[in-house]
């Protein structure tokens, strides 16, 4: 997983966020620039799509609360600004553990940006993925 350092970079990224902008996924896409799309499917799931000199598009499939709106556009936020030397296929050509680390970044950044960490009875560097990914999952 990531490092140690890079873990509380993550966690400083989102809280200036969250300081500046609230906590509002939607709301910092756009002011970001970025584009929000939904779509009718039936599995909640999201993506990100990077395309140089061309706008960020995020994409949010099968939605149906408030709640799985912002976890996953807030998840789907965490590559579009940590992984942004990315393109469309992010994860064509990487290993499973660049993977992993992107996905648990994205995590991290989620919880972050979303949960106040005193609500936590965990410090936020301390976290798994399958910690950070079960706290997500719960609110979807």
């Amino acid at each position: 997983m990531s490092s140690k350092t890079r873990c509380d970079e993550i966690i400083r990224f989102a809280r200036n966020i969250r300081d500046n902008w609230g906590n509002d996924p939607f709301e910092i896409a756009k002011k970001c620039g970025f584009v929000v799309v939904e779509c009718e499917d039936k599995t909640p799931t999201g993506s990100t799509i990077l395309v140089p000199n061309y706008f960020t598009v995020i994409t949010l499939n099968g939605c149906k609360t408030d709640a799985s709106r912002y976890v996953i556009c807030a998840h789907e936020l965490g590559h579009a600004l940590l992984h942004d030397d990315m393109a469309i296929n992010r994860f064509n050509g990487t290993s499973d553990s660049q993977q992993d680390e992107c996905e648990y970044e994205a995590n991290l950044f989620a919880v972050a940006l979303l949960i106040d960490e005193k609500d936590l009875n965990i410090p936020l560097r301390e976290m798994e993925n399958w910690m950070l990914k079960g706290i997500l999952d719960y609110n979807i």
